[in-house]
This record gives structure tokens, sequence and C-alpha cells, in this order.
């Protein structure tokens, strides 16, 4: 069976490459290089290369956007076609408002205003089955597509170097400083988080909130207590800090940040639209809250107000959740899920 992952730019996402290698699929870039993905001309590119896909029994689709092209070489060569629904895109789409301000983003707007049945019978008829993972953007999607497409569940993992790194990181439970990791994107929700500290800091003085990525404005650093480091080289000596980490995402489907901060054993706080919620609750319901400031606040608050003893036992219990997402076992766990799959369709 000859299967292609179709994606966007020059690189897939290192835990689709892992999923790839675990079914022998050949990676298919769905884009033309130095073209802005909001262009029209990136569209009319990406229909091309639909066009041109041709010799494969089994077409999967990573995020929304290759699906495009994924249709058009499932019409051109009879296909099955697969949507690896690794990102929030059509949550986004159908529950959020749009920034216009590109083609792209107009269409989106189109799309999300009035496009939701067109979605759903376009996904019912031209999609064979869907790999999420997670179990928050499976039960999206079902609620959407009323059951009518098999869904399958496999999780990403931790890439292997820093996954052995963190493994060695003894849990500080009793450390004041919170962080949060990932690059600056609206739907991050850091600016959420940034305002949920006034009141932290407010309640606990001593505390610290370090932002690790990319591209977040200096400006946070004006509210007491927050230090944007941007990128850093060595994330397991930031974690090795850290008593707490919070992912205060307006929607994510499973962020593998999550996974890194529990195999350090350093608790996280997510949100209900965040799909490593699933993980999290785990160890307590406590650590899922609404992506709003003060219910983000009020958790950091109650983090801070357990005593040591308890605070220990949750860095243990975060270690074990955190430890069952290595490469191997996970790769291993996807290529079930898609013959499991192919099975069914």
């Amino acid at each position: 069976m000859d299967v292609a992952i179709l994606h966007l730019g020059d690189n897939i996402h290192p835990a689709h490459k892992g999923f790839a290698d675990s079914i022998n699929a050949d990676l298919v870039s769905c884009s033309t290089t130095g073209v802005s993905p909001h262009s029209l001309e990136s569209f009319i590119s990406e229909f091309r290369k639909g066009s041109q896909i041709d010799g494969y029994d089994v077409l999967i689709a990573e995020g929304a956007r290759p699906l495009y092209a994924g249709l058009i070489g499932k019409a051109r060569s009879g296909a099955s076609l697969i949507y690896l629904c690794a990102e929030h895109r059509l949550y986004q789409l159908i529950e959020s408002q749009v920034n216009i301000h590109s083609f792209y983003t107009r269409i989106k707007s189109i799309i999300g205003n009035y496009g939701l049945p067109a979605i759903s019978r376009i996904l019912r008829y031209s999609v064979d089955g869907i790999i999420s993972v997670s179990n928050f953007m499976k039960d999206y999607l079902n609620r959407i597509l009323k059951g009518s497409i098999p869904i399958r569940v496999a999780h990403p993992y931790i890439q292997q170097p820093l996954f052995d790194d963190l493994g060695e990181l003894a849990p500080t439970p009793d450390s004041k400083i919170v962080t949060t990791v990932g690059r600056s994107a609206d739907y991050k929700g850091v600016d959420l988080l940034v305002e949920a500290w006034k009141e932290v800091h407010t309640q606990y003085p001593g505390a610290e909130l370090r932002i690790i990525g990319d591209g977040h404005p200096t400006e946070y650093q004006s509210v007491s207590g927050v230090e944007v480091l941007g990128y850093v080289s060595d994330l397991a000596a930031e974690y090795k800090k850290s008593g707490l980490y919070v992912r205060p995402s307006r929607v994510d489907a499973f962020p593998v940040t999550v996974l890194e901060s529990l195999r350090s054993a350093t608790p996280a706080i997510v949100t209900e639209t965040t799909g490593t919620k699933s993980e999290v609750e785990k160890i307590s319901k406590e650590f899922v809250t609404k992506p709003d400031p003060d219910y983000i606040a009020d958790k950091i608050c109650w983090w801070f107000n357990q005593d040591l003893e308890k605070k220990s036992s949750f860095s243990k219990q975060a270690k074990e959740i955190g430890s069952a997402f290595d490469p191997d076992s996970r790769k291993d766990r996807f290529a079930k899920e898609f013959n499991n799959l192919i099975n069914e369709i």
C-alpha cells in the first residue's frame, strides 16, 4: 500500500514525520516555497499540486489546508483520503470570529459565518476517515459530522533528546516560578495569562511568570513579575526551575509543551478547550479551567495555596503521565490506529 502525507511548507511537524515513518509514507508538500499561505497564489498552487498527485492508495492531509489538494488528488486517482486533525483550524473557523487581513482569512470568515453545513457535507462525502490527535477534537468533529466518518485518536509525543533530558529532572513543587512555552499566536492565549497575572502577583508578590517562545511583546514585562525570555535553547533547564506550567489557550488541539511539562514533573493548568486536558485531568480536574483571565488567575492562586505535600503528590503523578509520551510507543500507536482505520473504511 502506497501512502503519502500531504503538508504545507517545506517541513512537517516532527511528530508527524515520525508518524509517516511508522507507516512508510512519503511526504508531499502542497505549497510553493516563498509564497505566502494567505495569498490567492498559494491557493492556486495548492490546487495545481493536488492535480499532480498520483500513484498513491491513501492520502493523509496534515491539517485542514492540505485537504484542498487531497480532495483533488482523490478525485483524480481514486485514493482514500484521511484527515489528520492535528490543529484547531476547523474548530476556530466555526466557533470564533476571524480577523480579516488577507484573501485566505476572508475565505475563512465567509466559511465560518455561512459554511458549516457545506463543510460538514464536503467532509462526509469526500473524507474517508479521520485520525485526531486528541479526544477533544474527535468529540468536536463527531458533533459536526454526526458520527458519519470513522475517527481514531493517536497522540503526538515528545522528541527523544528532550524526552530523555526531562526524564532526569527532579520535581520542584516549592518553586514560585510559573512557565508557559510557545511562539506568539492569538489562539495560545498568552495575553489572557498576562492579564491573569496581575491578580496572581497581587496575592503572591514573590511569584514569577516566565514566557518562553518567539514573538511575544516585551510590553508584557510591564506587568509586575512577568519576564519575556523569547527563544531558549535549553528547555529542560527552564522546566527544571518551574513549579507550575500554564497553557492558557483559547483553543489548542494537543500541545506537546504540556506533555513536556508533565514529563519534567511540573503539573500543568490548561483550558477546557485544550486537547491535553485529557492528560492533565488524570492528576485532578482542578487543573482544567476556562480560557478567561479571572478563571486562570483563580487556578494559579489555588496551586500556590496547596501545601507542599499535596504539590509533591501532583508532581509525582505528572511525571508518570508524561512518561507515557515517548516516540516509539506513540509511533506504534499511530501505525495501529492507521491500519485499523484503513480496515474500517
